[in-house]
């Protein structure tokens, strides 16, 4: 290989290199060595780092290169070829570097108690703190290679990162009590907790993760159906009320059954379940050694003072207590459960 005159790498317009191993080793005296700006020169003699400069141009002599000086003993006039290696660092902050957890995180949400796989991307900001670090650690590590980009970094540290952030969520989830549908408020929070437990994994590699963000923390479709679905009933059940949320989910239970065909053996087995399960009590209970006659079915009303689902025959309203027979105030008739005026005496009915 020719001596080379000067020495130089121009670098790429996308700014996604890391570290270049110039592919010329051979240098003079009178060689040159040209560092842009953004870069840092690195020579390396005998496996050794030796100097590190930053941006400008420097000539390969003893004064700059004060360990050529042995090379050059007794060498006349000291042009003698000799052998460095010579790397170009790309010493500028990279603030787009993506991470994503590779598998789902099986988790247990700690509010609805069902199971959730959890995943999350995000991103985060690399620089070099120890370029002499980073060129005998990590360098070597990556096969020799002529020119060392950041993404070929990013698959690197990515089973670090995944490895991190699941055991992390894990322990938030666990430890905090936040449940999935709530985690975008503490984005934050847990954004900080991965940037500490991160920066000393990258330290040993001599570079330093400037910030680490969270995009998203996020579950599967079907997931999310099933937490939504235990939203809606209680929903419903808070807006219908303890007693008729029960009646109504035992005859919607009783009537799915009801359409399955050759289904009366386990119509049987069903309303017992939904008497101890769902507190049905008499519309279920039972069903195994009576039919509940269709007109029992059917002796339904509201309650004159509160409006609530009660059965057509109760003297009280198991809602409010309110008597559902009424009498007039000045002749003691029977008046019906709607009527304004007594029909005997025609005194206006009063209500509680």
């Amino acid at each position: 290989m020719a001596v080379l005159d000067v020495c130089r790498f121009e670098g790429f317009t996308d700014r996604r290199w890391l570290v270049y191993k110039h592919p010329n080793n051979e240098f003079n005296t009178k060689s040159k060595l040209t560092v842009g700006p953004g870069q840092i020169g690195i020579i390396v003699h005998g496996g050794k780092v030796e100097s590190i400069f930053e941006s400008g141009t420097y000539t390969m002599d003893s004064e700059n290169f004060p360990f050529l000086k042995a090379l050059q003993k007794g060498v006349y006039g000291g042009n003698v070829p000799f052998t460095l290696e010579v790397y170009f660092v790309n010493k500028t902050m990279k603030l787009d570097m993506l991470w994503g957890t590779k598998d789902p995180i099986q988790l247990l949400d700690p509010k609805f108690q069902v199971k959730i796989n959890v995943r999350a991307r995000g991103q985060y900001a690399l620089r070099i703190s120890n370029y002499q670090f980073l060129i005998t650690q990590l360098v070597g590590s990556l096969g020799g290679k002529n020119i060392v980009d950041f993404d070929v970094l990013n698959d690197f540290f990515r089973s670090i990162i995944n490895t991190k952030i699941k055991t992390l969520l894990a322990q938030y989830f666990i430890k905090n009590q936040v449940s999935i549908l709530d985690i975008a408020m503490y984005l934050d929070e847990i954004s900080n907790s991965s940037f500490d437990s991160l920066k000393d994994a990258f330290e040993r590699f001599g570079l330093e993760i400037v910030n680490f963000y969270y995009e998203s923390i996020s579950i599967p479709d079907e997931d999310l159906e099933v937490i939504n679905d235990i939203l809606n009933r209680n929903a419903e059940f808070n807006i219908m009320g303890e007693n008729r949320y029960r009646t109504a989910r035992g005859y919607d239970v009783l009537e799915s059954a009801a359409k399955n065909e050759g289904a009366a053996g386990n119509m049987a087995g069903l309303g017992v379940g939904l008497g101890v399960g769902l507190g049905v009590g008499k519309h279920a209970a039972g069903m195994a050694n009576e039919v509940i006659p269709s007109e029992e079915k059917k002796k339904t009303a509201n309650c004159v003072k509160c409006n609530a689902f009660i059965e057509s025959d109760d003297k009280f309203c198991p809602e409010c207590g309110a008597p559902q027979i009424i009498k007039c105030e000045q002749c003691h008739s029977e008046l019906a459960p709607n009527a304004k005026f007594c029909p005997e005496c025609g005194t206006p009915v009063k209500r509680g």
